[in-house]
Formats: C-alpha cells, structure tokens, sequence
C-alpha cells in the first residue's frame, strides 16, 4: 500500500491565463466611467468655479456610472442581491436601451450618451423600480460596495426628479 501524502494542492479560483484580479477590473471601469463623465463635462465647458451647474454635472457623471453598472454587476459573484444593485442595474439597462434606440433611429450623433432621459423621466423610473422593489421584498439588506453605489445612484436620480418640481425662484429668496 503506498503511503498517503499529506500535501495540500495549490488551486486557483481564476482560468488559467486570467493574471488580471475582477477587482482590479472594476475599478478601471469605473475610473473610465468618471473619467469619461468628466471629459465630457469639460468639453461641453460645464466646469468652472464657483460651480453653477454642479447639479447638473452629477448627473452627468451618475449616467457614466450607470453605462458601466451593467458590467460590472454581472461580474459580480452571484449570490442575494440587494435593491442598490437592482437600482444601478435598472438604471444602467435603461441607458443602454435609449442609446441602442438612438443608433437604431440614426440619432446617435445627436445623442448624449450618458443622460439621455431628463432628470424626471430618470428618476420617476427609479422611484417605480425602488418602491416595487421595496414592494415585494426584493434583495438582502447587504452593505457591499454595489449595493450601497446602487442606493446612491438612484436615491440621487429621485431627488434629481423631485428638483424639478420646486420653483425656479423661492419667493422669499429673491435678491434685492
């Protein structure tokens, strides 16, 4: 009988060939989502200081995030998702529909990449998808990074929304 040995395999939970870390991964799409949201925002001349527009170039940068949210959540382990990471899904999915939409329709030219629904449209929708979410006890209460990046975004798109339907001016705001 030969006898047992009582060594331990070196195993590896990537492919063979894969060097590169999922994390490693995520986090280069995400730079890219930002770095692409802020290139675009100092092309079109919306930086400057004081920022007048801050608002608005948060949104901008929120629809980048939302373009890469896609890839990266299905990237992520599989596993109870929470209602962030349906949020940033629902988002991002929805971005990519009226992009496909734009280049199917020939208006790709025209089209903003990142925002192309306004601000109610957006968060309307998030607000639909978070209250039936919230509705049918979708998700686990998890505090990972997509989560938590999903709760952000579409808490932000809400708001965004709900902004549009105060004032321009408050009446006892006006400068004198």
């Amino acid at each position: 009988m030969p006898p047992k040995r009582s060594g331990t395999k070196a195993t590896s939970n990537s492919p063979a060939g894969n060097s590169t870390s999922p994390q490693l991964v995520n986090a280069l799409l995400l730079s890219a989502a930002v770095s692409y949201g802020l290139y675009m925002l100092v092309q079109r001349g919306k930086v400057s200081w004081p920022p007048h527009d801050l608002l608005a170039g948060i949104y901008t940068l929120a629809g980048c995030l939302a373009l890469v949210g896609p890839v990266v959540l299905a990237r992520v382990d599989s596993g109870e998702r929470g209602l962030g990471e349906l949020l940033w899904m629902t988002g991002g999915l929805l971005l990519w529909v009226f992009n496909a939409t734009a280049v199917a329709r020939g208006s790709w030219r025209m089209q903003a990449w990142a925002t192309p629904l306004g601000y109610e449209a957006m968060g309307m929708t998030m607000l639909a998808v978070l209250l039936a979410g919230w509705r049918c006890r979708l998700g686990s209460r998890s505090w990972s990074w997509t989560n938590v990046t999903g709760w952000i975004l579409g808490l932000f798109w809400v708001a965004m929304a709900f902004s549009t339907f105060m004032p321009a001016r408050f009446p006892g705001l006006a400068s004198r």
